[in-house]
């Protein structure tokens, strides 16, 4: 069996943001919120299983590019937490797959839903309907820490291994039932097969020094396990700016993601949830196009000798595993 990660959005929270003038917001081609699919494959080249992880607004457009009409199929659904740019696309990615059952003529089948228990009672409370009808919820934990790993998917397969870790993402560690008091509900995950690795690391804050400091023994497991991949598909949402207006983002910078690549080793870091619009005009990252973001970051991998390469994938392309 052969697996491959393929890249279904890359794009931050807003995509093109009403109003804008910036290049970014002005080019008309196909975006879509950060997402990716990990794909099997047999000898014959015919798809047996996929896991999507996240589904934001025009992830179901790019798994309609991705899939021929035959090969379409939804095995797990993974979140690494609940907000509207890695869920908004629910009810469509649902709805599409229950039709595809009625056309197939074959049962729809509950989808196992994996996320952690505090993204579970939003996507529950926005998602009712899809929640009941449509999902299999795998519900993980109570909420630990940051830099704890969390349960392997139980995928019934020894051929690859899904391990979530618990990172924080203050924007969205929100109790839904007071909307003030902090539970921790985002995770990123590890995927692990053939001997090859991949850390999607993305939506994250700048409160994971975890990552390149670990004290307690579960950081330091953590930590162990996201060394050394293959692939860092890692957020960057700015180049330098983390908090504006006196709020954090939610997010890391670049001038994050090079700590942590410097200290996770990856073979190839690769940049996702670009906006650059927190800093304003004039800051670097605004209005950046893919490929300038691209450019910029590989003249600075290359001047600091950061290890491995860097780079900004493209919607659909796909890395093999």
């Amino acid at each position: 069996m052969e697996y491959n990660i393929v890249v279904n959005g890359l794009g931050h929270a807003f995509l093109r943001e009403f109003g804008c003038p910036c290049e970014r917001c002005r080019d008309l081609s196909h975006v879509a919120n950060t997402s990716v699919s990990v794909i099997a494959t047999d000898t014959a080249g015919d798809v047996t299983w996929h896991a999507l992880v996240d589904c934001g607004l025009g992830v179901v457009t790019s798994l309609c590019n991705t899939f021929a009409p035959e090969e379409t199929r939804l095995d797990w659904l993974l979140f690494t937490h609940w907000h509207s740019d890695h869920s908004l696309e629910l009810n469509r990615l649902c709805e599409t797959l229950q039709r595809l059952a009625r056309v197939r003529g074959v049962p729809f089948t509950h989808i196992p839903t994996w996320c952690r228990s505090g993204s579970a009672q939003w996507l529950q409370k926005r998602y009712s309907y899809e929640w009941y009808r449509c999902l299999k919820p795998v519900i993980s934990d109570t909420g630990e820490m940051p830099g704890t790993v969390l349960n392997p998917l139980p995928l019934n397969t020894k051929e690859i291994t899904i391990t979530p870790v618990s990172v924080s993402h203050c924007s969205a560690d929100i109790d839904p039932a007071t909307f003030k008091d902090r539970v921790f509900c985002s995770a990123c995950f590890v995927i692990e097969t053939n001997g090859r690795k991949a850390v999607l690391l993305w939506d994250l804050d700048k409160f994971n020094e975890w990552i390149v400091d670990p004290v307690r023994d579960e950081e330091r497991k953590a930590y162990k396990l996201l060394r050394g991949t293959d692939y860092l598909f890692i957020d960057c949402f700015n180049w330098t700016v983390e908090a504006a207006a006196g709020r954090n983002t939610g997010h890391i910078s670049f001038a994050t993601v090079k700590r942590y690549a410097n200290t996770l080793a990856p073979s190839k870091t690769l940049l996702m949830h670009m906006s650059g619009h927190e800093g304003g005009e004039k800051s670097p990252g605004w209005g950046w196009s893919n490929r300038q973001w691209e450019e910029e970051s590989q003249k600075v991998w290359t001047r600091e000798a950061l290890p491995g390469v860097v780079k900004v994938p493209e919607i659909g392309e796909t890395f093999a595993l």
